[in-house]
């Protein structure tokens, strides 16, 4: 394969990564909306789907980060945070979804999602740049903390 069809492949896989993290981010921004105007109902009856995701998520994590040969302290970490992040993403994005289905006026009317879209492309930056120097914050003068 040419160098220029596999950066192409790259950049194609990156930018679909990179679209539906701001998807996420902007639903769950939509959904912390509809939570925080009591507008969300039956939250607490779909909360053990959202804690399944979680859990997987979890698992998944471990999972893989064992094949990667990461020390037992950088997966227990790494499984807790991404699984919980799970919950609060899943959560808010399905929130978010719902919220828009049943007050589309409120969301696109106001043009509130162009504002939720912004932080989401910001967010998925900064996450996206995170991940890629996480090992920067986490050495100090060369030794690992």
């Amino acid at each position: 394969m040419a160098a220029g069809s596999v950066a192409r492949s790259v950049y194609a896989r990156i930018t679909v990564v990179i679209a539906c993290c701001t998807l996420l981010l902007t639903f769950s921004f939509v959904g912390l909306l509809a939570i925080v105007s009591g507008t969300a109902d039956a939250v607490t009856a779909r909360l053990p789907w959202y804690l399944v995701v979680g859990a997987l998520a979890f698992v998944a994590t471990i999972v893989l980060l064992e094949l990667y040969g990461a020390t037992g302290r950088e997966i227990i970490i790494t499984a807790s945070f991404t699984g919980a992040w799970a919950v609060v993403l899943v959560g808010l994005g399905v929130e978010g979804v719902r919220y828009t289905i049943n007050h589309p006026e409120e969301v696109f009317v106001s043009r509130l999602v162009l504002y939720f879209l912004a932080a989401g492309l910001l967010g998925t930056g900064i996450a996206y740049w995170a991940l890629h120097h996480w090992r920067e914050f986490t050495t100090q003068s060369g030794q690992r903390l």
